[in-house]
């Protein structure tokens, strides 16, 4: 584990572990809500993000969520808090979904935690401190690793060129038959790329207030972040592309840029 962590840290793993208590209570997951087109919201979204929050206060800093909102302040850290990312597959009762906070300091992601109602895990990095996780194994460190041979493409609502290259990428991932290839549906990719769970994550449309947290998890864990286009990552980014090693990054790159169209 780390030595010492930040009292942020401390925060960021108590708010994720109440607010997925809840989520994996279910309360509420049948109040479902449309924000917009492929868009849904649930009871139990707004019960995480308020619990997660009043574990935030003790913190003092402001929240931006996906579900209370808030305003990015005009300097200092904020957290970013995404409840549940995977809510389609949560109201079907697919357990593929994550709760999600990230502290953003000087316009980067200095820590993160995510849980995972899969394993019941938290998993949790600070910037330049490795990433980690606890569950029912006890606690350990995080490496990446190409062994599962398995990719991760999700389109999440792209629109027009963008989708059309989410397409025409997706196809090639396919007809290259060097992987497995999944969509999920969820930023619980991220963690599951950190823990060698899957060797790749592609995302043509996350914002990072769904996919900040895993990308310092994976980058933490050894792996390789930048945008769908090869740009690093950063809080504006609009795409992902993260995988276990620079070489599988390079590889996906390939395929996005001969893929753009």
């Amino acid at each position: 584990m780390i030595e010492n962590p930040r009292s942020e840290t401390r925060a960021a793993l108590s708010a994720v572990d109440a607010g997925l208590r809840i989520a994996l209570a279910r309360a509420g997951a049948d109040k479902v809500t449309l924000k917009g087109v492929r868009d849904l919201v649930t009871a139990t979204d707004v019960a995480v993000e308020d619990a997660v929050r009043a574990a935030l206060a003790e913190t003092g800093l402001p929240v931006v969520g996906e579900e209370r909102g808030g305003d990015l302040p005009v300097s200092g850290g904020y957290w970013l808090v995404d409840p549940i990312c995977g809510t389609r597959n949560f109201a079907s009762g697919t357990p593929l979904f994550c709760v999600n906070v990230a502290l953003v300091e000087g316009g980067q992601v200095t820590v993160a935690a995510v849980g995972d109602p899969t394993t019941g895990g938290l998993l949790y990095a600070e910037r330049g401190r490795g990433a980690w996780v606890t569950d029912a194994e006890g606690e350990r460190r995080l490496e990446t690793s190409t062994a599962m041979e398995t990719l991760v493409v999700d389109d999440a609502g792209s629109k027009d060129a963008r989708r059309a290259h989410a397409a025409r990428f997706a196809s090639a991932v396919i007809l290259a038959d060097r992987w497995d290839f999944r969509s999920m549906g969820t930023t619980l990719a991220l963690p599951y790329v950190a823990a060698a769970r899957v060797s790749a994550y592609a995302c043509f449309h996350v914002r990072a207030l769904h996919g900040a947290p895993g990308t310092l998890l994976v980058s933490e864990a050894g792996g390789m972040v930048s945008d769908i286009d090869g740009d690093p990552w950063t809080i504006e980014s609009s795409t992902m592309l993260a995988a276990a090693t620079s070489e599988l990054h390079a590889d996906l790159l390939g395929i996005s840029q001969a893929a753009r169209g």
